[in-house]
């Protein structure tokens, strides 16, 4: 078989394929008649693919076509199906594709769908411009023309005139999508001329008709009218409420406080009238709430629906929202519930128990109220008025210790005061702790040195022990680094060495001095050293230091002078002691800083002979009377006959609990 019966072989089948898909709609029926053809004549493989691809778009654009005119979205999902069935039920006759032809199909493809939509556009501008043009001749055309031609109207003109229609839908359709676009902010240059455009107005002189100046004119005058009035009105308020006043203040009092009860009653008067107006308006309101509310119910309407939320939603809404509160209703008769009184004290059971008994309460205080007699009602008043009282003075006895004076304190304040500065004690009759400087019995002097020294507030280990120290009791102060524990048995000590006499101070200067102050180690005794001289000197108190590395002659040169405080380690105070340098005959205050630390160093042998060389006459007694402050106090004021003192401080040590 030559080319030429090929070429007419597939012209006709051609021919016979756009026949069937014209008429079933399908493409895969030529496939399979264009198969069985094949089987005698054994055309090239191009002209195959290239028979086989007309065919197809001519069957693409016949479908096209049919969607147009009567809605493609069922003839798509018809044909997809009946692709799919036919490729289910013969899977091993279609054919394997290659991918270039693929490629060059899918181009076509596009291509033709491209050509389509063109043609389409085109035609439905075509369209238009018919539209307009018979619109113009039909302005121009009489009456009875228009008639002639509403008369004759062909099956034709019918089909024009809807699809006219729909063009005109899609036209409409059209406009609307532009007016819904965003409209496009202006641009910086457009911004730009369009400030410049007002710059250069508002810089061109406006010239005023003589009318315009006159309004002008008046307008300002009575502006400032309007604002002279003003002031002058608020001038004469001000004068009429200072002009009161001054009346007010010079009236007397009887007749101030009758003008007053009068105002109150007055006002008592209109409040019941408001609130009368007020209950009115609101009974109204709930009125219209409730019509409102039934309407909605039973009328129908606009239901706003609430928002879907998913799983996968990030923001949580935890609110309730405002339509979502059923507890308040606007009808009276479910307002104003009827309380079911039971015999005797009983509950409905699914109801609040506390609110039962709030209602009930409620219910037999105004039973009981209306039953009283004016006796009763006037005890019960003067029961109340006696139980106010007593919360008054309740509330007035349960202030802060801060907000108190002195001797208001009581002995829950105090309980309270030392566990604010978190203050333990241990011992029988222990003297309340210092509140602040100001408030504590201290000679003058020394609090100037206090104040000097820059100790505004006591810590807590000086607001306990300061107040024991100045009762001639022994003290074991425990407190941490750098709380003052100097200051606290310092300002006792100086307290009892000012009160002294001066000619006995002077002529008992040979006798050593009145105390000893001890540390294990020199640095610490150079620290206390310090310390005191800043407290002791502004009162003419001296103090020498005796601690090792310095030479032993000069530091007896200074004993030798004199001094009230002796500040020292144990190893060179025993080796001035043996040595005669130093006495302590009139010594009745002993302190010991960081005593733990010494015992724990080996000096528990040196500390036992120092003490061996203070006098024992005027040691305390081992009984309750050296708790008795009384007692203590006894020959306070005198060096030599005075109860000895030992106080001991640490910042390590911890008191055992019993």
């Amino acid at each position: 078989m030559n080319h030429s019966t090929v070429n007419v072989l597939h012209q006709n089948n051609c021919h016979a394929a756009s026949e069937k898909f014209n008429r079933k709609g399908s493409v895969h029926n030529f496939h399979l008649e264009h198969q069985h053809q094949q089987s005698w004549s054994t055309p090239p493989i191009q002209q195959m693919a290239r028979l086989i691809f007309d065919v197809r778009m001519a069957g693409v654009a016949s479908e096209k076509r049919d969607l147009d005119v009567s809605g493609g979205k069922e003839r798509k999902r018809s044909r997809s199906r009946s692709r799919d069935r036919d490729r289910k039920s013969s899977p091993g006759k279609e054919r394997k594709r290659h991918r270039s032809r693929e490629r060059k199909r899918s181009r076509s493809r596009s291509k033709s769908a491209e050509r389509d939509r063109r043609q389409k556009d085109k035609e439905r501008d075509r369209e238009k411009d018919r539209e307009r043009s018979r619109k113009d001749r039909d302005s121009h055309r009489g009456p009875k023309d228009k008639n002639k031609k509403s008369r004759s109207t062909s099956p034709k003109s019918k089909d024009t005139k809807v699809k006219r229609e729909k063009d005109v839908k899609m036209e409409e359709e059209d406009q609307e999508e532009k007016k819904k676009e965003k409209v496009q902010p202006l641009s910086l240059e457009e911004l730009l001329a369009k400030k410049k455009a007002e710059e250069e107005a508002e810089s061109k002189p406006k010239f005023l008709s003589k009318a315009e100046r006159e309004a002008e004119a008046l307008k300002r005058r009575e502006q400032q009218t309007e604002e002279r009035r003003r002031q002058i009105d608020e001038e004469r308020r001000k004068r009429r409420v200072f002009q009161d006043i001054g009346r007010k203040m010079l009236e007397d009092p009887q007749e101030r406080e009758r003008r007053e009860r009068r105002e109150r009653m007055e006002r008592e008067n209109n409040g019941n009238e408001d609130d009368e107006s007020r209950q009115k308006i609101r009974e109204e309101k709930d009125k219209g709430k409730e019509l409102q509310a039934i309407k909605e119910r039973y009328l129908g309407g606009m239901k706003k629906r609430r928002r879907t939320r998913h799983l996968n939603d990030r923001k949580f809404v935890f609110e309730w929202d405002a339509s979502e509160d059923t507890s308040i209703d606007y009808n009276p008769l479910y307002k104003e519930k009827h309380q079911v009184q039971l015999y005797g004290r009983g509950f409905i059971a699914g109801i609040d128990l506390k609110q039962q008994k709030r209602d009930q309460s409620r219910f037999y205080g105004d039973l009981m109220e209306k039953r009283r007699t004016m006796e009763e009602k006037e005890q019960e008043e003067l029961r109340l008025k006696k139980m106010r009282k007593k919360e008054a003075k309740q509330r007035w006895d349960d202030r802060h210790w801060s907000q108190k004076k002195l001797d208001e304190m009581t002995d829950r304040d105090w309980r309270i005061f030392r566990e604010d500065y978190s203050i333990t004690t241990k011992g029988g009759k222990i003297p309340n702790p210092i509140r602040n400087w100001k408030e504590y019995d201290m000679p003058p002097h020394i609090l100037e040195v206090i104040d000097k020294c820059g100790y505004k507030d006591p810590t807590p280990i000086q607001r306990q022990a300061i107040p024991i120290g100045l009762q001639n009791r022994d003290i074991i102060g425990v407190a941490e680094t750098g709380s003052g524990k100097t200051a606290a048995f310092l300002i006792p000590l100086l307290v009892w060495i000012t009160t002294l006499p001066k000619i006995d101070r002077l002529e008992d200067s040979d006798q050593g001095p009145y105390a000893v102050i001890l540390a294990p180690t020199r640095e610490l005794a150079q620290q206390i050293e310090e310390e005191t001289i800043k407290f002791g000197k502004p009162l003419g108190i001296r103090t020498v230091a005796v601690i090792g590395g310095i030479s032993r002659e000069d530091q007896g040169f200074k004993l030798r002078m004199g001094c009230e405080i002796v500040i020292a380690t144990p190893g060179r105070l025993i080796d001035v002691l043996e040595n005669r340098y130093l006495v302590l005959s009139r010594c009745t205050y002993v302190v010991l800083d960081e005593a733990d630390r010494m015992i724990d160093m080996g000096f528990e042998p040196d500390v036992q002979k120092i003490l061996e060389h203070i006098p024992v006459t005027n040691q305390k007694p081992d009984t309750d009377e050296a708790e008795d402050p009384e007692k203590m106090m006894l020959n306070f004021e005198s060096g030599k006959h005075k109860y000895r003192q030992t106080v001991m401080f640490t910042a390590t040590m911890f008191l055992k609990k019993n």
